[in-house]
């Protein structure tokens, strides 16, 4: 994806800062860890007004030090989607006794059903959609009911 498209993906898509207020506070209200995916630095500076407790950085922005020098300065963790580059090499991380610690996954299945139980993730992502919202990635994204369902899964 070239960079127009990326802007126009983005400017189509943007979550509105308005909806953050009511976002964070379901959050909070159901016990879900959020975050929010960072594509500028002027989105980690919104996002920071809003106590952003960790960013995430798209695969197509996972080479842009401009953002993740945004990030890394906020202190916060980061989680960063990666992608196939001859650039990059994604290694699996183990801890100081060697033992491979869990990586997250980011779930972009049509399927409302976490097949993962066999594995201890860290982090799971998962997009979640309004039935009345248009959605450029309504392909792998689960209505709220879905999503409380794969919550559920996920959580037993």
């Amino acid at each position: 994806m070239d960079l127009a498209e990326l802007l126009s993906l983005y400017q189509r898509t943007h979550t509105p800062k308005e909806w953050f207020t009511a976002m964070i506070a379901e959050c909070d209200h159901i016990g879900i860890a959020w975050f929010a995916s960072a594509f500028s630095p002027a989105d980690v500076a919104f996002l920071e007004t809003v106590g952003c407790p960790r960013y995430k950085i798209s695969a197509y922005e996972m080479l842009d030090g401009d953002l993740i020098n945004a990030v890394v300065a906020t202190g916060k963790p980061i989680i960063m989607s990666v992608r196939p580059t001859e650039r990059v090499t994604i290694l699996e991380a183990t801890d100081y006794d060697g033992k491979l610690v869990p990586l997250g996954l980011s779930d972009h299945s049509a399927s409302i059903y976490y097949r993962g139980k066999d594995q201890n993730r860290t982090m799971i992502e998962r997009h979640i959609m309004l039935p009345d919202v248009p959605c450029e990635d309504d392909a792998f994204s689960l209505s709220p009911e879905e999503f409380a369902r794969y919550v559920e899964m996920v959580r037993s």
